[in-house]
């Protein structure tokens, strides 16, 4: 029982003591992931610019959107999936 409290107690303090290592970061940590950000923009300098959006008009846009939000409504009920080719609209 002693020697079981002994490595107990061994182990304890080594877990420990290697938590308190330093650790050491390669100079150039999280290069990739700038990197990878950075690529992923566009245009840079989007938000130094003032100027007013310009682009399609209110109504066309608006149309736009009703006809993306129609396409998550219920679709027909007289129209069902086929059993046997899964996917495939049948009347």
């Amino acid at each position: 029982m002693m020697k079981l409290n002994g490595i107990l107690v061994m182990m304890s303090v080594g877990l420990v003591v290697g938590a308190c290592a330093p650790t050491t970061l390669s100079p150039n940590w999280g290069t990739a992931y700038q990197d990878m950000r950075a690529k992923q923009v566009l245009n840079p300098t989007a938000g130094e610019q003032l100027d007013p959006v310009e682009g399609q008009d209110g109504k066309v846009n608006a149309t736009a959107m009703e006809a993306y939000r129609k396409n998550f409504e219920k679709p027909d009920a007289e129209f069902s999936k086929s059993a046997v080719t899964s996917g495939v609209l049948t009347k």
